[in-house]
C-alpha cells in the first residue's frame, strides 16, 4: 500500500488467507500496519476549479454527434469503442492526451507540448508512421473513437485520415458520455495528483507511468489487468508499439513514488 497499491491488486496477487471484504475490514479497524489514509485516493479530492475552454466548431460536429455515435453501435452491433481525452498539467505548460480502449480500459497517453489540435494531429501521424513501418495498420486496433469538445479535437480530417477512423463528440458539458475515460483517469491522477506539472516529463515518463496504470488488476476484468487483455487480444507487437510494458504485480507502484524511484524529476 505504500507503493499506492489498490488493496483489490494486493489481494489478487497475493495468497494472503481472508477475503478482500475482511482484508477491508481489518484496513477500517485499524488492526494493519497500514491504515485507510494510505489506500489511494481516500481524502485527496479537491473542489473542481471551472475555467473557459475553446470548443469544436459546431459544424465539425455534424454527423459526429453523440446521437450519430449510439445509432452507429446499434445499427452494426458494436460492443468497443476508443474513448479520448486531455489531462492538463500546469495552466500554459504540456498537456497529456489519453486513449482508453473501452474492451479492458487499456490506457495510453501521448505529452503534448501544447494543448492545441496540431499536437493532437502529429501525435496520430506519427502512430500512424510507426504501424505502417511495421507492418501494421492502426484502424486495426480499433477505429471508432468518441471524445469531448475541446478544440484540440477539433483538426477532424488530421484524425480520421479519410475515413481510416471514425471520430465522434460528446455533448455539450457531458463528460459522463465517456466515463470510462473518464475514471481510469483516477488512476493516472494517483501517480500525478492534481496540480502536477509536466514539464520535465519525456514521452519515456508517459509509458511508464500507464505501464503501471495498466498493470493493475480490475475486479472488472475478473482479476486480470488491462495489459494483459489487452495483449491476448492485439498481440505483444501492437502492445508494445504503444509504449506500454508489463510490469510485474509485486512491482506496481501507483503513487508519486514511481517518478521519484524511477524518474529523474524535481518534484
Amino acid at each position: 500500500m505504500k507503493k499506492g497499491q489498490h488493496l483489490y491488486h494486493i489481494h489478487q496477487t497475493n495468497v494472503l488467507g481472508v477475503s478482500l471484504s475482511t482484508l477491508y475490514r481489518y484496513l477500517n479497524k485499524g488492526y494493519l500496519s497500514a491504515s485507510v489514509l494510505d489506500a489511494p485516493r481516500v481524502a485527496k479530492f479537491k473542489k473542481r476549479k471551472s475555467s473557459p475552454k475553446k470548443y469544436v466548431p459546431k459544424k465539425f460536429r455534424e454527423g459526429r454527434t453523440y446521437k450519430d455515435f449510439k445509432h452507429l453501435l446499434e445499427k452494426d452491433g458494436i460492443e468497443n469503442w476508443v474513448e479520448m481525452d486531455t489531462v492538463i498539467g500546469r495552466k500554459g505548460g504540456k498537456t497529456v492526451m489519453t486513449i482508453n480502449f473501452t474492451l479492458c480500459n487499456f490506457m495510453i497517453g501521448f505529452l503534448l507540448d501544447f494543448n492545441r489540435s496540431s499536437e493532437v494531429a502529429n501525435v496520430f501521424d506519427r502512430l500512424r508512421d510507426t504501424f505502417t513501418e511495421n507492418s501494421l495498420n492502426l484502424k486495426d486496433l480499433k477505429p471508432i473513437i468518441l471524445t469531448d469538445n475541446g478544440s484540440e479535437f477539433s483538426d477532424v480530417q488530421s484524425i480520421e485520415n479519410d475515413g481510416e477512423i471514425s471520430l465522434f463528440f460528446c455533448d455539450p458539458m457531458r463528460s459522463d458520455q465517456k466515463a470510462r475515460v473518464e475514471k481510469n483517469h483516477t488512476l493516472f491522477r494517483d501517480i500525478c495528483p492534481k496540480g502536477t506539472s509536466f514539464d520535465d516529463y519525456s514521452q519515456d515518463t508517459i509509458n511508464l507511468i500507464f505501464s503501471h496504470v495498466n498493470s493493475v488488476t480490475r475486479s472488472s476484468l475478473n482479476g486480470k489487468s488491462p495489459y494483459e487483455i489487452f495483449e491476448f487480444t492485439y498481440g505483444e507487437k501492437n502492445t508494445s508499439l504503444l509504449g506500454i510494458a508489463k510490469i510485474p504485480a509485486r512491482e506496481v507502484i501507483q503513487s508519486p513514488m514511481l517518478l521519484k524511484k524511477h524518474v529523474n524529476i524535481n518534484k
